[in-house]
Order: C-alpha cells, then structure tokens, then sequence
C-alpha cells in the first residue's frame, strides 16, 4: 500500500505539469537539412551520463512515481531549451501501460524518425523476403563470333544499394556469354518508376548538391551520387581523384587545391552538365594532417550516371557497344535475359538505411511500395508510395489525414507526427513477429553503432537502446525501444522543435539523461 501511495501521490504532484499540451504549431521550415545522412553530428554537450547512478525505488508502484519525477525534473533542468517544443511519450510493452507523456498529442516534425515509419510500412508491405533486380536482356543472342546484332538492354527496377561492383558483376557475366561486340545502342528501361527524380519536399533546398539530396531514379548507381576524393601530399600539393570511372562522363577541368600546415580544410565542388559530358571544378585547401577528404555529390541524370558506368564495365571487360547515342524505353517482350543482379533482402537494407539514416535509400524505399502495390500497371509516382504507407499504416491505428509524413526520409518540412502516434507505430511493430525483429536489428545500438555510436558510454543504458535519430535545423528527435531482457522492452519518442541555436547538444543530453532514467526503472547497472 506504502509503494501504491507513493505512486499516486507522485502522480498528483507533478500531474499538471506533465499534462501540460503544447498549442503552438510543429516546426515547419528548416534553414538546414541533415548533412551525409548520418543525422547525429555529435553525443551532446557533456553533461549527459551524469545519471549513470540512478536507483530505483524497488516497489513496482513506487518505481513509476520515480520515473513521473525523475523525467519531470530532467525537462524542467534546461532553462536553455525553454523555447523548444518538447514531446515525450514512453509505454511498457509487456503491460502496455504509459509510464510518462508530456505534450504527446502535439504533432512535431520527426526528420529522420520518419525511416521508422518507412521502414515498417515497408516490412509490412514488400515482406521480409523482397529484393530488387536488375537485369540485361538482349533480343538475339551473340552469334559464333561474339557479335549480338540489335540492342542490349539494362532494366532498372529501383535498387538503392546497386554499387559499382554489381555493374561489373552483371559485365562480368555477359563477357562470359561470350558476347563481344553490341552493334545496336545500350538500351535503358527505367520503367519502374516515373520520371519524376525530386522526392517530395527536396525542392525547398534546390541549391544543394550534397550527395544526401540525390535524385531517386529506377536506374541508379552508387546512390546516385559520386564522390571526390583529395589527399594531401608533402609540398603543399593535393590530389583529386573522381569515383566511380565512368570513362570520360566524368571530367575533373580543375584541380586548384593546396595542402596547408594551418588553418581549416576548405574544399569546393562544383559541376557543369554538358550535352555529352559533367565537368567537376575542386577548389580550396587541405590541412596536411588530416590527410584525406571525401565529398559526395549528387548526380543530375542518374540513368545515364549508371549507363556510363555499365559501359564503361563492359569495355574493360572487352565488349564494346557499337552506337555511342543511349536508347530509352521498356524491354521488348522478346529478349531474354542474360545477366541478373539481385539486391540483398530488404531486411538488409532497412538496416543499412537506418544505422547510417541513408536518405536515398529511404526515397527509393518509398516508391517501390508504390511500384509493388499500385492497382494499374506503370511507373509508380510518389502518391503510390503514399498511398501504400497510409493504407498500411492504417491498419495499425494510425488512419491517413491524422500525421503527416509527405516524403520516406524525414528532410525538410514534409513530417507532422505526435510522440503518440510513434509510440503506436513502434508497439504494433513490436507485436507483429514478421515485423518487429526485422525493425528492432535495423536501428542503431546506444553506444556501439550507427548514429547512436557515440552515445551513453559509461552509462548503464549503453547496448540496451536500439532508436532511431533524427536532426535538422530546429530538430531532435529519437525514438525506439530500451530494455535490459526480452521480457520486458519499453518504446519510446522524445521529439524537440524548435531548438535555440546552438543547443542540440543540450537537447541530446535531455534525451540521454531521460533514456538513463528508464533504464534504471528497468533495473540496469
């Protein structure tokens, strides 16, 4: 009775306080969207892992009180967040009983945490076992002399991990068809998917180039990005080399960086698309001891990007293409495959996707549930994609027009989702054994892995936490499970909007310090 007391007088105590909902509207505009795609760009400002020694109360009804106090006590210590909008919401998934809610009705904008919604609409849609292909076709096989007299094809049904070395697979084994000589054109089919390249939202930044903001395409290579590498020599020289080889596509015209002793790295990409070429203009400085650098870049054209690369392959491999000019359009029903390149399982990509919160891949993701799902046959556009998340969704008691979640990876203005909402998303996920095991190993290990590496270490919470992160301008956001045993995991989202300048590590220090408290309720040491 003592324990049940102490529970609800803790409750009466502090009940207002935590009751208190937040009006004002999400954050819709950031000045900055998510670099690289790893959208933790730090473990906060220090003061976090203080909590490290956090006791709970041993009676079960008097650990809750505790944590109402404890998670209380944590937002009302960071004057410098005062003007954030601030929303948390933990439930226990063994009796699914919400431990703590603050402000969890208010719809904030989730930046990366939207890959968590992506990610299970995506599980539950495509199924465990989905994989993309990618295929070369040829209308009539080569004849004695190596020699195939028409086209050859490459069918691009939207593989956003096909890499380089895929290409060279796929020429690998066409050389070994004994095929030698192509007198038609390459002919690209990027049917999969429509032509429209910009994810939803991407337009508000339309002056970036980083490889972050690539365009999604049913044919792209090395996420539709290419990258600059520049290593500094002795002297005061640097060297500037472009991957992949695309045999000429690709043209560095400007080589103008030096290696520094002092001073700051400072490097500059630029690109000019040509009829028949891109040229690359690298400028600035390198500091000597940091050694290397490398810069993604997007692509603009990411077929004729993969196509570049695919020939390129073929040549090495002594097959040449006779007709320099590309053909576009869908493979005629008489050619017979000749090379096919599988993608891993989804599973694996999801997890690629989340550890590293690759944005590309969550486009592709998007769209590919609209291409597998639409009604009618044709490329698949991005209101298919939407279509399928919102259809899948709300079958788990999240129905269209109560969120907002208008692209896959959470960039720019395109999310409004309460800590609510997340916390139904992740419990049903976790309830659903063709689900959840699959979502719970695609997010980032508290202090191991992805963009939770560097958090929680020396904490007792380190290797019990597996979230997602998400950070823009404005925006921190984390969401996901805790648990120190299979029996007995706890889901959580704690969103900030609106964070003052320069106070994203002391919005990640509430978020540790917070996850630090729930898992001493679970008992952690």
């Amino acid at each position: 009775m003592k324990g049940g007391a102490a529970y609800l007088v803790g409750l009466l105590a502090l009940g207002a306080l935590v009751g208190i909902s937040i009006h004002s509207p999400p954050a819709l505009s950031q000045g900055t969207a998510e670099g690289s795609g790893d959208d933790d760009d730090g473990a906060g400002s220090g003061s976090a892992g203080s909590a490290g020694a956090l006791v709970a109360p041993p009676l079960p009804a008097a650990r809750k009180a505790w944590v109402v106090e404890k998670m209380t006590r944590s937002l009302q210590a960071r004057p410098v967040l005062g003007r954030a909008k601030i929303a948390v919401a933990v439930t226990d998934l063994m009796t699914g009983e919400e431990l703590f809610a603050a402000n969890a009705d208010t719809k904030l904008n989730l930046a990366s945490n939207t890959k968590l919604i992506t990610a299970v609409a995506a599980l539950g849609t495509l199924g465990n076992g989905f994989r993309w292909r990618t295929t070369v076709l040829v209308e009539q096989p080569a004849d004695d002399a190596g020699t195939v007299a028409g086209d050859i094809y490459l069918r691009g049904k939207g593989d956003p991990t096909l890499s380089v070395s895929a290409l060279e697979g796929l020429a690998t084994e066409v050389a070994s068809r004994g095929v030698r000589t192509i007198e038609g054109r390459l002919v690209l089919d990027t049917s999969y998917f429509d032509n429209d390249v910009e994810p939803p939202h991407f337009a508000e930044q339309p002056k970036e180039r980083a490889g972050f903001r690539a365009p999604v395409a049913s044919l792209g290579v090395a996420r539709s990005s290419f990258t600059v590498q520049v290593i500094a020599n002795p002297g005061g020289g640097a060297s500037v080399t472009l991957e992949p080889d695309t045999g000429g596509y690709f043209q560095i015209t400007k080589r103008e960086v030096t290696s520094v002793t002092e001073g700051r790295t400072r490097l500059r990409v630029e690109t000019k698309v040509k009829r028949d070429h891109v040229e690359v203009e690298v400028t600035g400085a390198i500091r000597y001891g940091e050694g290397s650098w490398e810069i993604r870049r997007r692509v603009d054209d990411p077929a004729r990007f993969a196509a570049e690369v695919f020939r390129r392959a073929l040549a090495d491999r002594g097959v040449t293409i006779k007709q320099r000019s590309l053909g576009n359009g869908p493979v005629p029903l008489t050619a017979k495959p000749i090379a096919v390149h599988q993608s891993n399982p989804l599973p694996d990509v999801l997890r690629f996707m989340n550890k590293s919160s690759d944005n590309y891949v969550a486009e592709t993701v998007l769209k590919t549930m609209g291409a597998e799902t639409r009604a009618t046959p044709g490329p698949a556009t991005w209101v298919d994609g939407f279509a399928a998340v919102k259809s899948y969704l709300a079958t788990l008691g999240l129905p269209a027009g109560s969120y907002k979640a208008e692209n896959g990876s959470g960039l720019f203005a395109s999310s409004e989702v309460s800590a609510h909402q997340l916390i139904t998303l992740l419990s049903a996920a976790h309830k659903d054994y063709r689900i959840g095991p699959d979502l719970l190993q695609s997010l980032p290990i508290g202090g191991f892995d992805g963009t939770l590496a560097r958090r929680w270490h020396g904490s007792p919470a380190r290797g019990r936490v597996r979230a997602k992160t998400g950070t823009l301008d404005k925006v921190v956001t984390i969401a996901g499970y805790l648990a120190t045993d299979s029996g007995h995991p706890l889901a959580f989202a704690i969103l900030l909007n609106d964070v003052p300048p320069g106070q994203r590590g002391a919005a990640r220090d509430l978020m540790d310090e917070m996850v630090d408290v729930l898992a001493a309720y679970l008992g952690a040491t």
